[in-house]
């Protein structure tokens, strides 16, 4: 490294200036302007003068450097900075690099020219650093943004963890309420505040492991208190749903699954309560329209419904969101209700897919309830 002498001041330390710089466009000055100023994070009012400065290059170099010569007064015009403002974001230009000063022997800014009006040399603020860096930079810039990848997604890592643990532990406060979550729930808290927001320049790396052991803890702490039972929806009932979601694997691997054979006239007699919030139904038709049109107003997303759709086809589809709402109105004796009729006729349809629930023996059920008295 050599230093440029003025006479006039000292300057920082320098790399050697190039024999010849090619011919940049100025639009090729302002993108290396942009990219410097993402990758070096100079001021705001230095960025400023730094593009405001780019504005001044003719395009045609002098001795083999981009020199532009504006004084401090036209830098003041065209920014509306103040004069020290505008000295200061120069020096710091400078002395980060990103420009080099050719000064003059009386510190002035201005170019000499020959006889022919040709200009032969100039003093002022040389731009060949932006681009002679700029292949410098695009790798900072890219090991940046690599960088601030890996933030997101360990920010967004966090972000599932602690939704995942305040859903487990409002759950268990729910339906546990004798259950000691205290300890849990003091965890979460502390944590909660000491996790920052998402910022590039905060690193989520020392929390990502105590949100993934807390989300293990409280999860371990959820099944232990379902008995190991994945099922949330759990009738008491010992009905065939029951049973179904409780079966041993065993028993229904490698079953296909059973056809149903409800008709039209008995999902109708099965779910009354269902069709209170739906149009008259004629046909095979006209229920799978409806269903598909209301099924947002019944808790069910999109993908759960073409999910089941896939599975078992857009018939008994249909029926079964009919039956899910019909179990929400008027759950089984002994039952909880329905907290979740998405996520239950996502489980349903997969359950009939696999041939591990009787749909028609579902129907004949509650058909033959419908018959006794309401309680």
């Amino acid at each position: 490294m050599r230093t440029q002498s003025t006479g006039w001041r000292s300057l920082p330390p320098v790399g050697p200036t190039p024999a010849e710089i090619k011919k940049a466009e100025k639009l090729e000055l302002f993108e290396a302007a942009r990219l410097c100023a993402r990758v070096m994070q100079p001021t705001a009012a230095a960025r400023f003068v730094l593009e405001t400065l780019c504005t001044f290059y003719a395009g045609r170099p002098i001795e083999g450097r981009m020199l532009v010569w504006p004084s401090n007064e036209l830098l003041c015009e065209r920014t509306g900075l103040g004069e020290r403002t505008v000295r200061l974001a120069a020096r710091q230009l400078i002395t980060m690099g990103i420009l080099r000063a050719k000064d003059s022997p009386n510190g002035k800014r201005f170019a000499q020219r020959n006889a022919k009006g040709q200009i032969v040399t100039a003093y002022g603020f040389d731009l060949s650093p932006l681009i002679e860096r700029q292949e410098e930079w695009q790798q900072q810039l890219t090991a940046l943004q690599e960088h601030e990848r890996e933030n997101e997604r360990g920010f967004d890592q966090i972000t599932i963890d602690r939704r995942a643990t305040l859903e487990v532990l409002n759950t268990l406060a729910e339906w546990f309420p004798r259950l000691n979550i205290g300890p849990l729930r003091e965890r979460y808290e502390r944590l909660a505040k000491e996790t920052p927001r998402r910022s590039p320049s905060r690193s989520p790396e020392p929390f990502l492991g105590a949100w993934k052991a807390l989300r293990g803890e409280a999860e371990a702490q959820y099944n232990t208190a379902y008995g190991g039972n994945e099922c949330r929806q759990k009738d008491n009932n010992n009905e065939s749903l029951d049973q179904s979601c409780n079966k041993e694997p065993s028993k229904c691997e490698g079953q296909p699954p059973r056809a149903s054979q409800t008709t039209l006239s008995d999902l109708l007699k099965a779910c009354p309560d269902a069709l209170a919030y739906l149009e008259p139904i004629h046909n095979e038709r006209d229920l799978v329209n409806e269903a598909a049109r209301h099924r947002g107003g019944f808790g069910v997303h999109a993908d759960a419904w073409g999910e089941g759709i896939a599975a078992i086809g857009p018939v008994l589809a249909a029926g079964v969101l009919l039956w899910v709402v019909q179990m929400q109105n008027r759950p089984a004796p002994g039952a909880r209700p329905i907290q979740n009729p998405g996520g239950y006729f996502r489980s349903m349809c997969r359950l009939i897919k696999e041939g591990r629930v009787n749909f028609e023996a579902e129907i004949h059920k509650l058909i033959l309830r419908n018959r006794r008295p309401r309680e």
